[in-house]
């Protein structure tokens, strides 16, 4: 192998730049696999390889799954709360206090004053909104004086969304229960 070689640059009085267009030719895919040989066509093999999923179908990168609206999940959500006999105010905006200079203003679904307990179904752009940090803010509520709101996931169309979703809410009125809210 060659050392490396340190050489000087020729310095310009005037900038000269090219007066004519240069291109290269770029030879054809089966004239370079001829040039170069079998390992240009192992190469490509592993390519296109690698875009097959264990079907063998190439295509492109999957599409997200269609997960249930907004709308849907507060009909079933606020079904669930109602059989527990909790009914909601729909979209209502909470300032939450956290200490003497931590404050934050959100807007949850649902939300019943009289018990301050509360639910965000996060969907679209409520990721943004509840972040993890503000989520587990709000759980941290649960060991104080309130408000006491949970938050759901999206759920996915081809699940059992409406199971999934009244054990969500099972699960968090068993809490308000253990915690002596309800």
């Amino acid at each position: 192998m060659k050392p490396l070689e340190i050489r000087r640059l020729t310095r310009y009085a005037v900038a000269k730049y090219p007066r004519k267009q240069y291109s290269e030719r770029t030879p054809p895919l089966a004239e370079s696999l001829v040039k170069r040989g079998a390992v240009s066509l192992v190469m490509l093999a592993l390519l296109e390889s690698s875009a097959c999923d264990e079907t063998g179908t190439t295509g492109p990168p999957p599409v997200m799954p269609k997960l249930v609206t907004e709308n849907e999940a507060r009909q079933i959500i606020t079904q669930a709360f109602r059989t527990h006999g909790i009914d909601f105010h729909a979209d209502v905006g909470l300032m939450l206090h956290f200490g003497q200079n931590d404050s934050m203003s959100l807007t949850v679904d649902g939300f019943k004053s009289s018990l301050g307990v509360g639910y965000e179904y996060i969907s679209g752009l409520d990721g943004a909104e509840f972040t993890p940090a503000v989520r587990d803010a709000l759980d941290s509520l649960l060991d104080e004086q309130g408000p006491y709101i949970t938050s759901i996931d999206a759920v996915e169309t081809r699940q059992d969304y409406e199971t999934i979703l009244r054990e969500a809410v099972d699960e968090f009125i068993d809490t308000l229960k253990a915690h002596g809210i309800i």
